[in-house]
């Protein structure tokens, strides 16, 4: 059967913007979620925010007393930017493209909370360094020529009346291809699992799927939030939440002789019925993955804590019953809260015992 001609192509488009800009929009969302993976592969504790104050706006900390922002806007084009280019202003638009992201970083009262403004291009820069035969990802805005640099500081303080974001912009070339980018973050997904849980099984669709669209919600709301912790829980993506759900993606068979003595441990130790044995081995299987997959400083304060109350506890009791009842009752609150219940404290407790006495 032959090939029945698309009635739709005989005639060109009226409009054919639309398909660009959904890609442009969709970029931006995906080197975003590389950029929080960089993060992640170095340990750091995040929170990611789309569309606040600018493009991509990542927090280093989840405690907002003391978080500090690096804004990043993220332009996928084909052009090249010069210093011209950046600097460029027209009647119609008074503030040039550098000019604009200054006035949204510079005289804020978050301002001096900003440590890293970035302008990101797949275009790429033609400054003088490149002229020169130099090729880099990232260019402080401090590295540019003389000429250069001066151009910019006379057009900020031109526009903005300052030329404060000197020393905290940076124009970075993404590592982020334009073109099948949503295989390519899924193999970095692939390869973070690889590094900090080697051997396990992931599946990186579901994992990219849970995050991506997780982004494209928070980003599409528009609300503003007075209180932190309601404008992390609703506008950003956060280490805390990637590892969850990279927790909920990835499994690894347990090591048989550490079941086999978590298995004994109950038998001749706790007077268990059925359901409740069942509770504190599921929370002793997620409190194991965690561990062996989470980076967060959260996992390792827990841990730090329970392996420090057995140490200092376990020469006054005979068995690991009554350890475990001391362990639950000298657990700060701030532990405390990172459980759903005691036995699920019991399970990290049984944990940090057993692999704690097969590490000495």
């Amino acid at each position: 059967m032959a090939d029945t001609l698309n009635p739709l192509a005989t005639d060109p488009k009226r409009e054919t913007s639309g398909s660009s800009t959904f890609r442009k929009y969709r970029y931006q969302y995906h080197w975003a979620f590389c950029r929080m993976l960089d993060e992640h592969d170095s340990g750091n504790e995040y929170a990611l925010f789309i569309e606040e104050h600018e493009d991509v706006t990542l927090a280093n900390s989840l405690n907002g007393e003391i978080a500090l922002f690096e804004f990043n806007q993220v332009k996928e084009t084909s052009k090249t930017h010069t210093v011209d280019s950046l600097l460029k202003t027209t009647t119609k638009a008074p503030n040039s493209l550098l000019g604009k992201m200054a006035s949204g970083a510079i005289g804020k009262s978050f301002s001096p909370r900003i440590n890293k403004v970035n302008l990101v291009s797949t275009g790429g820069f033609s400054f003088d360094s490149k002229k020169k035969g130099y090729k880099f990802e990232a260019i402080e805005a401090g590295s540019l020529s003389k000429e250069e640099s001066n151009k910019v500081r006379v057009s900020l303080i031109k526009e903005v009346g300052n030329d404060d974001l000197m020393d905290k912009l940076a124009f970075v070339i993404p590592n982020l291809p334009e073109k099948s980018f949503e295989d390519v973050v899924q193999g970095r997904i692939g390869k973070l699992i690889d590094k900090i849980s080697p051997g396990c099984y992931c599946n990186s669709r579901n994992i990219y799927t849970c995050v991506i669209e997780d982004l494209y919600s928070k980003g599409e709301n528009e609300f503003d939030y007075n209180k932190w912790d309601d404008a992390v829980k609703k506008k950003a993506v956060t280490s805390k939440q990637l590892n969850e759900i990279i927790g909920k993606h990835v499994s690894r068979k347990g090591d048989e002789a550490l079941m086999g003595e978590v298995s004994q441990i109950l038998n001749d130790e706790y007077k268990l019925k059925s359901l409740k044995r069942r509770r504190i081995i599921n929370g002793f299987n997620r409190y194991y993955s965690n561990r062996l997959n989470s980076r967060d400083s959260m996992t390792e304060e827990v841990s730090r804590e329970i392996r420090s109350l057995i140490n200092t506890s376990r020469d006054d009791c005979e068995d690991a019953f009554a350890l475990n009842e001391i362990i639950t009752n000298s657990l700060s609150e701030h532990v405390k809260a990172a459980f759903n219940s005691d036995d699920e404290i019991t399970g990290a407790f049984l944990y940090e015992l057993i692999a704690g006495e097969s590490n000495e």
